[in-house]
C-alpha cells in the first residue's frame, strides 16, 4: 500500500500559523518604511516643527528692534531668556514699545492671555550722521536811517543838527524808523535818545506852533496859481499838520486852517 499524508489538526493550524506570521512581518516593514520616511522628511526640512512661543518672541523682539531703531536684523540679537521662564503662547499679535530711555530693553506685552516682558537686546553701533554744510551766510541786509548825533532829551524841538544818516543792519531796527531828514522837521521828542540811537516815528510828535488867541497869517490859493494872505486869530492851539479854527476879525466869519508853520497856516 502507498503511504498517503493525511492532514492532521496539527497540520492546519501550523499553516495558519505561518501565514499569520508572514502576514504580521510584511505589516512591521510597512511601518517601518513609513517612519523612516517621516523621520528623514523631518531631518531634511526641521522648519516644518511649528515654531515654539519662545522662539516667536525672539523672531518678534528681532525684527521689530530693528525696523524701530532702522539696523540690519541679522545684526540685532536678543539675551537668552531665564530658563525657567515658560512663555506662554499668545493667540493675538505681540505689542512691544521702550519703557525706557534706552533701546536696549523691549517690553512685550500679550493681550490674550494677559502677560508682558522685559527682554534686552543688542544692537550694532550707529553711525552719527553727517551734519550737512551750510551754505555760506548772506550777509545782512542793510538800511539807511537817522540816529542822534547827540543826547536827545523829551520835549527838545529837534532840527536838521541833531540827526545823521546812518547805514544799519535792516534786523533789529525799531518799527516806522525814520530815513529822512525831513522829518524832523517841526517835531519835538517824546523820550531821552543817546547818541547813535535809530529814530522812529513813535519817539516823536509835531510841534505846537499856533497858539490860541494869537494872531497868524493864513494863506489861500496858493494850489490854483495864485495866493492871497490874510491875519486872522486862531481859535485854539495847533500842532504842525493839524486843522484848527479861525476868526476873521473884520467881519467875523469862522474859518479853517491847516498848521504849515511857526503862526503860519494855510486856508482850506
Amino acid at each position: 500500500m502507498n503511504n498517503v499524508k493525511t492532514s492532521t489538526p496539527m497540520n492546519a493550524f501550523k499553516q495558519m500559523l505561518c501565514r499569520l506570521l508572514d502576514q504580521m512581518a510584511l505589516w512591521c516593514w510597512c511601518w517601518a518604511a513609513l517612519l523612516c520616511c517621516f523621520s528623514v522628511s523631518v531631518w531634511a526640512n526641521p522648519r516644518a516643527q511649528p515654531e515654539t512661543p519662545a522662539a516667536v518672541l525672539q523672531k518678534a523682539v528681532v525684527d521689530w528692534s530693528a525696523q524701530t531703531q532702522a539696523v540690519d536684523p541679522d545684526k540685532v540679537v536678543m539675551a537668552p531668556l531665564d530658563p525657567r521662564l515658560q512663555v506662554r503662547a499668545c493667540s493675538s499679535p505681540l505689542a512691544m514699545d521702550l519703557p525706557f530711555s534706552s533701546a536696549e530693553t523691549v517690553r512685550v506685552r500679550c493681550a490674550d492671555p494677559a502677560w508682558q516682558l522685559y527682554v534686552r537686546v543688542s544692537l550694532p553701533a550707529r553711525v552719527p550722521a553727517q551734519a550737512p554744510v551750510q551754505a555760506a551766510a548772506k550777509p545782512p541786509e542793510k538800511r539807511q536811517v537817522l540816529v542822534a548825533t547827540m543826547a536827545l532829551h523829551r520835549g527838545m524841538s529837534l532840527s536838521a543838527e541833531h540827526v545823521r544818516v546812518a547805514e544799519l543792519d535792516a534786523q533789529g531796527l525799531p518799527a516806522k524808523v525814520l530815513e529822512q531828514v525831513s522829518q524832523v522837521k517841526y517835531v519835538e521828542l517824546l523820550r531821552d535818545v543817546r547818541p547813535g540811537t535809530p529814530l522812529s516815528s513813535q519817539d516823536l510828535r509835531p510841534m505846537v506852533l499856533v497858539k490860541r488867541g494869537q494872531m497868524v497869517l493864513m494863506s489861500i490859493g496858493q494850489a490854483q496859481g495864485f495866493q492871497i494872505s490874510a491875519r486872522v486869530e486862531a481859535q485854539q492851539d495847533g500842532r504842525y499838520g493839524e486843522q484848527i479854527k479861525l476868526k476873521n476879525s473884520e467881519s467875523g466869519r469862522i474859518l479853517t486852517g491847516m498848521v504849515k508853520g511857526p503862526n503860519l497856516v494855510q486856508g482850506l
